[in-house]
């Protein structure tokens, strides 16, 4: 499956990477200032400032500002660029980051001083140190000297006090915020009202779009009138339908539609019709599990029943899963109700 295109806006961005397996990817200083080299090169291609960093044993937090729609460009840059540098030293091969870099865009700049210091109080967290300012490749240091660095930020934030309450509060609104892109820009996703997620749905439906919608199970189950782990089961039924969905769809099996095709733009009823017909037994197994028997027989009735194309499938469907005691000779004399619906149109 295509990975999800990361949204990009021009403005600040928190970024953390981490060593694949959380192993080191900084050694000693000459891998600190390797990567400090390659920001500062890199940000003279990609016009780019850095106003915090950590460069910590296992993983990195930056917190740059963009001046163009590249982030993920300059960011596979710095990232490729060091891994080259780190498995050449160390004569190691393979991947070094343990995935895509994970960022969060600043969509109110008021969090920028929160974000310093959460940046910068990473050592302390470490027991690296005990006093920002302290540690050798943290921003505050203000011991390397690279263009790219702006320490305007920095020398604007009280590091000299611990994180507050409210600074806490506020990183933590900043990292669970969902945002979506409109134009150019990346704003902050505004709420529906909770009882709107299930209006005209089932309620399987609203569950999920609540909980995408930034919605806390609890609050959903409150809702509903439901246990939390009541909404925790119907959520990962859910999500394995639609993994199931994506796995038979990247084998091909939904041939006449967009290779792009996700489980909503399908349908229920579409999935179980081309998943009895082209996907195999234990996927069908799978699918009575997730689905029910009510729903895999109703469909089954309407739209493979009457098909002459897959008498020994209905049979098999209906002696194996369905527990009917029939014979296949049944299936020969079921008229084919498509067929009919559509001689009755035409005539």
């Amino acid at each position: 499956m295509a990975r999800k295109k990361r949204m990009e806006s021009i403005g600040y961005y928190h970024i953390v990477n981490r060593g694949v397996e959380r192993r080191k990817i900084f050694m000693d200083e000459e891998d600190h200032l390797k990567f400090l080299e390659i920001l500062d090169e890199s940000a003279k291609t990609y016009a780019f400032e850095i106003y915090a960093y950590a460069l910590m044993d296992n993983h990195y937090h930056l917190l740059l500002k963009t001046t163009a729609l590249n982030l993920s460009l300059l960011m596979r840059q710095i990232n490729s660029r060091y891994s080259i540098h780190f498995n050449k030293k160390q004569k190691r091969v393979g991947p070094l980051w343990q995935g895509r870099f994970k960022s969060w865009y600043v969509y109110d700049e008021s969090y920028l001083k929160s974000l310093i210091k959460y940046i910068e109080f990473n050592p302390i967290k470490a027991k690296i140190t005990q006093k920002i300012g302290e540690f050798r490749w943290a921003m505050s240091s203000k011991i390397d000297e690279f263009s790219c660095l702006n320490y305007r930020l920095i020398e604007a934030t009280d590091l000299k006090h611990q994180m507050s309450q409210q600074e806490e509060q506020e990183i933590d609104r900043l990292f669970k915020t969902k945002v979506i892109q409109v134009n150019e820009f990346i704003v902050p996703k505004i709420k529906k009202r909770l009882e709107l997620h299930f209006e005209n749905r089932t309620r399987e439906e609203g569950i999920v779009l609540a909980i995408q919608d930034g919605y806390k199970q609890q609050a959903i189950a409150d809702y509903l009138k439901l246990s939390n782990i009541s909404i925790s089961k119907i959520y990962k039924v859910y999500r394995q339908k639609v993994a199931l969905f994506e796995k038979l769809r990247d084998k091909g099996i939904f041939w006449s539609y967009s290779k792009t095709i996700t489980y909503e733009e399908a349908g229920d009823n579409l999935f179980i019709e081309y998943l009895y017909k082209y996907a195999d037994f234990d996927d069908i197994k799978l699918a009575f599990e997730l689905f029910g028997k009510r729903i895999m027989k109703r469909v089954w009735e309407e739209r493979l029943v009457s098909d002459q194309r897959f008498k020994k499938l209905n049979f098999m469907i209906a002696r194996v899963f369905l527990g009917m005691k029939i014979e296949a000779s049944y299936f020969k004399e079921v008229k084919n109700a498509r067929f009919e619906k559509f001689k009755m149109l035409t005539s």
